[in-house]
Parts: C-alpha cells; structure tokens; sequence
C-alpha cells in the first residue's frame, strides 16, 4: 500500500496542461490551475508519461510561435488590417497592407543568442582570453611597423639622425620576428 495522500490527478488534465502551456503556463501556473503544489506538477511531469508528454508539447508549440514572432520582428512583415466602415449605401469594407520595418533590437537578440561567438557584446574581451587577437589590435600594431620601418629608411637617407637607425632597425626586426613568430612562419 503506497504511503502518502491519494493523488488528485485526473486523465484530463494532460489536455488542460498541454493547452495552458500552448499559452506560456509555467509550473507555478499549472500548480495555480489545478490546486496543487509546484513539486506534485514536477512530480506528475516526472512520473505521468501522458501529463509530461503534454506539457513538454505546449511548451514547444508556445516557444516555436515566440520564435516566428521574433523572426517576423526582425526581418520586417508585413501586416494586412481590415476595416468596416458605415457609408452612404452602408457598410464600407477597406483592406490596407502596413509595411513593418525590421526591428533592430530584435535582429540584436536574435544574433546575440543564435551566433553568440560572433554578436556577443563583450567579444574583443572574450577573444583576448581565448588566446586569439583582435584584428584592429594588429592592424594597429602592424601599422606602427611601417611607422618605424619608414623612420629606418630615412635615417638611411640621411634625414634623422644616424644613432637613431640602429634602434629603429632592431625595434623593426624584433616587432617583425614577433609577428612571424605569432602567425607561425618562423619557428
């Protein structure tokens, strides 16, 4: 004999279930709708193949509308609106199609969560942990190289002073060893 209180789940409540989740019922809201605890629906989703299949439906249903929404909301729609009006032979039926633009904060969200390692908003951050580099970080340093590549060849040509080439030469050639170094063309 099992030990504890009767259960007061019904057959039908797998349908209730499933149509209360088509329309964005959490647990709590199903414990709400039925009268019981949030643990005893956990417990039925877990345990009643029928009710947790039903939920599980719903929800997907729900969460596939949310997604087309937000698609439609981040490409652009367009809306048809119907209007009936009272005119001087009577009812007077106009149909006007409205051009939605696309939705900026929507094409952000949609980017953000279904391509996260090229939209996220912290990337340049997230790359330098990874180990790999920001392409204006070496567009910038490879820039600085021919500053000071350009500083050398002056110097050669007699227009900075001669001691100054050295230096420039050798910081040139180590930036240089460095960055073939990191690309991997040198050993």
């Amino acid at each position: 004999m099992p030990a504890g209180r009767p259960t007061v789940y019904k057959p039908e409540n797998a349908e209730v279930a499933r149509h209360c989740c088509m329309m964005g019922a959490t647990n709590e809201t199903l414990a709400e709708r039925f009268g019981v605890c949030r643990r005893t629906i956990d417990s039925w989703i877990a345990t009643i193949a029928e009710f947790g299949e039903a939920v599980r439906q719903g929800r997907k249903i729900a969460d596939e509308s949310v997604v087309a929404a937000l698609y439609a909301r981040a490409t652009g729609l367009e809306r048809r609106t119907v209007k009936v009006v009272e005119g001087h032979g009577g009812p007077v039926t106009t149909t006007r199609t409205e051009q939605v633009p696309p939705d900026v904060r929507a094409c952000i969200f949609w980017l953000r969560n279904r391509r996260p390692e090229q939209w996220r908003e912290n990337r340049a951050a997230a790359d330098e942990q990874d180990g790999t580099r920001d392409l204006a970080q070496e567009l910038e340093e490879a820039k600085e190289r021919m500053r000071r590549f350009e500083l050398a060849d002056r110097a050669k040509a007699g227009l900075v002073p001669s001691e100054a080439e050295g230096t420039l030469r050798s910081e040139a050639d180590a930036a240089l060893a460095s960055q073939a170094k990191s690309l991997q063309v040198l050993p």
